[in-house]
């Protein structure tokens, strides 16, 4: 009997050392920060960007270059990250969604196993988080100052100062008091840096005196290089009915600028002297939590990830925007810290998703992944694994108003179709992979377009797509070409 009892008793040791060598995961996501404004990625403003904490976790983690949101808008790619699903699948098509109660969640996965759940900051989904034993996020976009939090207790906690620091305030404070027998979730989402890219005064001073150099397409001329894409969206953009960006504001308000150039040049200074800013406020609280790990001694025994909803365009193609299945909207940071597993300053260049990121969690957490999540792990990369059966393209679709549009990025080329047009955009990323000649009307490359059409025919089906579907649920289409059959209908949104 002794022995007996003395077996169940190391059993059960081992069983608790397996969980404990489970990793604590810290899962920071910030809103549309485009990976040209982290140093790491050196991009032409790597000398400009101060993100010295973001630029360490790739240091001491894995990078990912072409990681990609199938729907380049922030309540949509936030609810494909929690379910691991396409927009078709979560229903999630614009802003102000949510999820369907039956979608499959990581957080609630991950609490069922036993880990010790929280999301503090940004949620923008109408629903409040499920599988957290705790969470403080915002209604909506929330402000960038004085923000005020919604608890599970249905209660609202106002707080004065600078959203990230408060949101930054909350998270340690959670890492402080929670339950220490078990391992951690933590979701830190912040605000920032979407429009209007608000910073505390301490950040006044970067880049007082300096001019930040213009992409070199910050003046392109996109109604003869993108009449479907980047022309439909800038000359919606510029309706006098149509709600305003943040960038177009100050463009507009410009008129002793002597030219349109000159508009450009002047608004784009403005925002990116805001933007940088703001970003730098953001870095500055990762590091706080970050140094809480260490101070903890935990930093090792966590796996940190840092991500954003969406990319976005700083002045590329003139214009500050996303949902375009351009490479800048479409593209996510990523990179992952876990030494255990993951080689310092590594990098991967295969395609990945946002969806992705639940069944990777999952996997690192030792939590099977649910069969209704579309994404696939992202470990065996994080190995240093060459999986042969890696994705070879990604499916796309954006639905919320002019220009609706999908496609096929592969690793080379991209293919992009519109609702009530036979034309197609088509982009060779590999001899242009800034996206200035469309060859979409190219008769040259017709035989190509028709392979990669067919890519995309067979894509849908794997991702469980119609054309029928995406033509029924996209609105506000009435911004194509002259001469082309339009539809126009539903209402317009902006973030």
């Amino acid at each position: 009997m002794r022995i007996f009892t003395g077996l169940i008793f190391l059993l059960a040791a081992m069983g608790q050392a397996g969980a404990e060598k489970r990793p604590n995961i810290l899962f920071v996501m910030s809103d549309d920060h485009t990976l040209e404004a982290i140093g790491a990625y050196g991009s032409w403003l790597k000398d400009y960007v101060r993100t010295p904490n973001i630029d360490r976790l790739a240091a001491e983690g894995m990078r990912f270059n072409n990681t990609c949101c199938n729907n380049s808008i922030c309540s949509p790619s936030r609810a494909s990250i929690i379910s691991g699903q396409y927009s078709h699948k979560t229903g999630a098509l614009n802003l102000g969604c949510r999820l369907q109660a039956d979608a499959p969640s990581y957080l609630v996965e991950l609490q069922k196993s036993g880990y010790a759940t929280c999301v503090v900051g940004k949620w923008h989904m109408e629903q409040w988080p499920r599988g957290c034993d705790h969470y403080a996020v915002t209604t909506g976009q929330g402000t960038y100052f004085d923000p005020v939090l919604n608890y599970p207790d249905k209660s609202k906690r106002n707080f004065k100062g600078y959203y990230a620091d408060r949101y930054t305030d909350v998270a340690l404070e959670w890492l402080k008091e929670r339950d220490r027998t078990k391992p951690f979730y933590l979701s830190l989402h912040f605000k920032g840096p979407h429009e209007s890219f608000d910073y505390p005064d301490r950040w006044e001073h970067l880049h007082a005196e300096t001019d930040i150099p213009e992409p070199f397409n910050l003046h392109e001329e996109v109604k003869e290089t993108s009449p479907l894409l980047k022309w439909m969206h800038y000359s919606f953009m510029h309706d006098d009915d149509a709600p305003k960006s943040y960038y177009e504001k100050v463009r507009n308000s410009l008129p002793t600028a002597e030219s349109e150039k000159e508009k450009r040049s002047l608004a784009f200074q403005h925002v990116l002297h805001k933007y940088l800013r703001c970003v730098a406020a953001l870095d500055e609280n990762l590091g706080r939590v970050i140094r809480h790990l260490e101070e903890q001694g935990i930093k090792d025994e966590t796996l940190i990830v840092y991500t954003s909803d969406q990319g976005y365009w700083l002045g590329q193609h003139g214009m500050f925007d996303k949902r375009l299945m351009l490479e800048t909207s479409l593209k996510m940071p990523l990179i992952v810290r876990y030494p255990g597993e993951i080689g310092r300053g590594t990098v991967n260049d295969r395609l990945t998703m946002n969806i992705d990121f639940g069944p990777t969690l999952l996997d690192f957490a030792d939590v099977p992944v649910p069969a209704e999540m579309q994404g696939v792990s992202l470990r065996p990369l994080l190995r240093g694994e060459d999986p042969a059966a890696w994705r070879r393209s990604v499916f796309y679709a954006y639905y919320a108003r002019a220009p609706a549009h999908w496609g096929i990025r592969t690793e080379r080329y991209k293919l992009i179709r519109f609702p009530d047009v036979k034309e197609v955009e088509f982009y060779d990323l590999a001899k242009d992979p800034d996206e200035m000649r469309n060859l979409g009307a190219d008769a040259s490359q017709r035989e190509l377009i028709a392979k990669i059409d067919g890519e995309l025919t067979a894509l849908m089906r794997d991702v469980g797509v119609t054309e029928e579907f995406l033509k029924a649920n996209m609105k506000n289409r009435k911004r194509a070409p002259a001469g082309s059959a339009t539809k126009s209908g539903g209402k317009k949104n902006r973030k």
